[in-house]
C-alpha cells in the first residue's frame, strides 16, 4: 500500500476518534429543569380563583414539562453514547484497514 493509503486511513481513523469524541462530550449535556418562582409575599397570602390556587395550572405544567425534559436528556444521552461508540468503532476499523493494506 502507498503512503497516500496510510495517510488517508489515518485521516479517517482521527476524524472518526473526534467524532466519537464530541458525541461522548455531548452526552453529559442536559436541558436544565423548569423553575417555577415563587411569587412575592406567597406565604403571607394566597390567591385563589373559584377554590382553587392561581399557581396550581403553573405548578402542574412544570411537573408534566420537567417528566418530557427528562425523558428527552435521557434518550439524547443514549443516542450520543450510542453515536460515540459507533465513530470509535469505525475509527478502530479505520487503523485495521491500514493495517491490513500494509499486509499486502
Amino acid at each position: 500500500m502507498s503512503k497516500k493509503m496510510c495517510v488517508i486511513w489515518i485521516i479517517f481513523t482521527i476524524l472518526f476518534f473526534v467524532l466519537g469524541c464530541f458525541h461522548l462530550v455531548a452526552s453529559r449535556n442536559n436541558i436544565s429543569l423548569f423553575q417555577v418562582s415563587e411569587r412575592p409575599l406567597s406565604e403571607y397570602m394566597s390567591i385563589k380563583i373559584s377554590g382553587a390556587d392561581i399557581d396550581e395550572p403553573l405548578k402542574d405544567f412544570a411537573r408534566d414539562f420537567n417528566s418530557y425534559l427528562d425523558s428527552y436528556n435521557e434518550s439524547s444521552r443514549r443516542q450520543n453514547i450510542m453515536a460515540a461508540f459507533g465513530y470509535f468503532f469505525a475509527s478502530a476499523a479505520a487503523l485495521f484497514s491500514m493495517f491490513l493494506g500494509l499486509r499486502h
